[in-house]
């Protein structure tokens, strides 16, 4: 009958995995757990950190000063290194350190590895502090061309990798896009107080006259609420906008227009009730098409206010940054 072979290493396996061992000191569980070079020798940030310093300063005194380590294990670090790569990286001498040119070459790689890594790094915080991805906003209209374009330019400042993305939208829509997640931030005329609502003032604008240049009162320097009074004055739906709706009437509590017309504002029906003479009245900067003219109200004690606002349950995770953002963009254009 055969004889049943045996299992396990023979004699050759066994002198062969011997061998493999001692080619590699660090013996086959350490280097299946660590990142190895050609020769199987594993590189350490921590070494290449090392080295850059060194090469900086070619002194390993200096070096080791501002690694806050001793010498001893600068030295230590830089010759492991060498040994790992089979190579002489720097001449040494009492008097000097100077690099070879092998040490030119992995001086050069390993800055741009150290790079590399501080920027992976650098980007992961700044993904977990938000500052990464899209920013959403819903914007009326007159907020998106009196506050978006410098609130833009200190967030593009501040965070350059942010994607922001901006919705068109009117009136009490921004507060329900808030709420309801359609937006991370609003910017709002008038905004009014809500109780899921927090927000930010940006800016205060006087109360213009609005009207088209053919209007009897449109050459003037300024205009009174009674002067306005004799002319029909167009509104936008309350139902839009009401804090805004209200502080236009407010404006004529004691000189009531001769009519009041409701019309979308930049809609078909508004253009015609301006071409018929009409008036309407918005912020001083609204932006206004160049066949109307704007006239200051003298004795309108009103103002309109322009905020940004997020949801109080659930803010944007980049929140704090957003909020100096805004401080600088006051502070810059000076609307407060």
């Amino acid at each position: 009958m055969p004889r049943p072979r045996r299992r396990g290493n023979t004699g050759f396996q066994q002198r062969a995995t011997q061998q493999e061992v001692a080619l590699h000191p660090l013996g086959k569980r350490d280097l299946r757990q660590t990142t190895t070079n050609a020769n199987g020798s594993a590189l350490e940030f921590r070494e290449l950190r090392y080295f850059s310093v060194l090469c900086e300063e070619l002194h390993f005194g200096r070096a080791a000063e501002r690694l806050h380590i001793s010498q001893s294990p600068l030295s230590q670090a830089i010759a492991q290194l060498e040994r790992k790569l089979g190579t002489r990286l720097l001449e040494r001498s009492s008097r000097h350190v100077q690099l070879t040119p092998a040490g030119e070459v992995l001086l050069e790689h390993g800055r741009r590895l150290l790079r590399e890594a501080e920027a992976a790094v650098g980007a992961t915080k700044r993904a977990a502090a938000g500052e990464t991805g899209v920013l959403r906003f819903a914007a009326g209209p007159v907020p998106r061309v009196a506050i978006l374009p410098a609130l833009r330019y200190e967030l593009e400042e501040r965070f350059p990798t942010l994607m922001v993305d901006v919705a068109d939208d009117i009136g009490d829509n921004i507060i329900e896009a808030v709420l309801h997640g359609a937006a991370d931030v609003g910017l709002m005329l008038c905004a009014p107080a809500h109780a899921e609502i927090e927000m930010k003032l940006l800016r205060r604008d006087r109360a213009m006259a609005v009207m088209h240049s053919t209007h009897p009162l449109a050459q003037r320097e300024s205009v009174r609420a009674a002067d306005l009074a004799a002319h029909p004055l167009v509104l936008w739906p309350r139902e839009l906008a009401e804090e805004a709706h209200d502080v236009v009437l407010t404006i004529f509590q004691e000189h009531e227009p001769a009519d009041i017309r409701v019309a979308n504002l930049y809609g078909g029906a508004f253009w015609q009730e301006m071409r018929d003479g009409s008036f309407a009245v918005v912020p001083l900067s609204a932006a206004v098409s160049g066949d109307f003219a704007t006239v200051p109200i003298k004795d309108a004690d009103v103002e309109f206010t322009m905020s940004m606002l997020w949801n109080r349950h659930a803010p944007p995770q980049l929140l704090p940054g957003l909020v100096e953002a805004a401080d600088a963009a006051i502070a810059r254009n000076n609307w407060l």
